[in-house]
C-alpha cells in the first residue's frame, strides 16, 4: 500500500552504483530504511542533493510490513533551506545533529512531536542569524525530553553538582564518579534553562561550549549505553573556533 507522508533525512549509505538506503525520520511511521534510486541525469526525478542530511521531503512510500527496507515511489522538497546546505558553520551544525538523530533515535513508530521538534529545530537553524553557534547545545538538551532523560529540574543549590546517571542536581557528591563538577554543573544548567530565542544572548566562547558539548555526549552516553562514539563533533568545533 503506498502512502503519503513528510520525512527528514538522517542518514544514507551507498548500496549499488546509483541506489543508497537512506534512513528518513517520517512523520506517519518513524525512522524508517528506504532504498533510492539517484540519478545522475537532468530530467531524473531523483538527484543526490534531495537526500542531503535533515533535508524535509514530501513522500509517496511503499512501507512492507515483512521488510526492512521499503521504497519510495515519489519524493519531492518539503522545505527550502535558505542557508542550511551553504553556509559552513550552518551545514557543519546540521551534518552534527544528523549524526547525533542518527546514533540516538530508533522508533519505528509515529511521534508527531518529535517529528516536528526536529522539523522546526533545524528551520529555526536555518533562519538564525544569531547564536548559531550554540544551537547544537541547545538542541542536544531538548532531544533528551523525547528520548526520555531530560534532566529533572531540582533546587539544589549554586554549588550543587549533575549526577549524570540519575539526572539531577545534589548537594555533594553521588556514590559514583558519573557526574559533573560544580563550573561543569554551572554551564551545563545555563543551556537546560535557555530557549531557541535565546541562542544569542547566551554569550558562550569556544572553551565553555567545548565544555558543554562534552558534558551532554556525556549525558547521552550514560543513558543509551549502545549509543557509538560520535565522530562530527570535532569538526564542528574546529569550525567553531576557526
Amino acid at each position: 500500500m503506498l502512502h503519503q507522508t513528510q520525512g527528514i533525512v538522517i542518514h544514507t549509505v551507498p548500496y549499488s552504483d546509483n541506489r543508497v538506503i537512506a534512513k528518513i525520520y517520517t512523520r506517519d511511521f518513524g525512522l524508517q530504511s528506504f532504498i533510492v534510486t539517484v540519478s545522475r541525469s537532468k530530467s531524473g526525478k531523483i538527484k543526490s542533493p534531495l537526500l542531503q542530511p535533515l533535508t524535509q521531503l514530501e513522500l509517496r512510500v511503499e512501507i512492507k510490513e515483512k521488510s526492512n527496507l521499503h521504497s519510495i515511489k515519489d519524493l519531492a522538497l518539503g522545505v527550502a533551506y535558505q542557508q542550511l546546505h551553504s553556509d559552513i558553520v550552518k551545514t557543519s551544525l546540521a551534518l552534527f545533529t544528523a549524526e547525533l538523530l542518527h546514533r540516538t533515535v530508533r522508533e519505528e513508530e509515529r511521534n508527531e512531536q518529535l517529528y516536528d521538534y526536529i522539523s522546526k529545530s533545524v528551520q529555526i537553524l536555518d533562519l538564525a542569524v544569531d547564536g548559531t553557534a550554540d544551537f547544537h547545545l541547545l538542541f542536544m538538551m531538548n532531544l533528551t525530553k523525547y528520548l526520555g532523560f531530560y534532566p529533572l529540574e531540582n533546587e539544589a543549590g549554586e554549588k550543587s553538582v549533575f549526577d549524570l546517571v540519575n539526572g539531577i542536581y545534589i548537594d555533594g557528591v553521588p556514590g559514583h564518579f558519573n557526574y559533573l563538577d560544580e563550573p561543569e554543573s554551572r554551564l551545563f544548567e545555563l543551556v537546560s534553562r535557555a530557549t531557541f530565542e535565546e541562542m544569542g544572548e547566551m554569550n558562550l566562547n569556544g572553551e565553555k561550549r567545548k565544555v558543554i558539548l562534552n558534558t551532554l555526549l556525556r549525558y547521552y552516553e550514560a543513558h543509551i549505553p549502545a549509543m557509538q562514539k560520535m565522530q562530527s563533533h570535532e569538526i564542528l568545533s574546529a569550525v567553531l573556533t576557526a
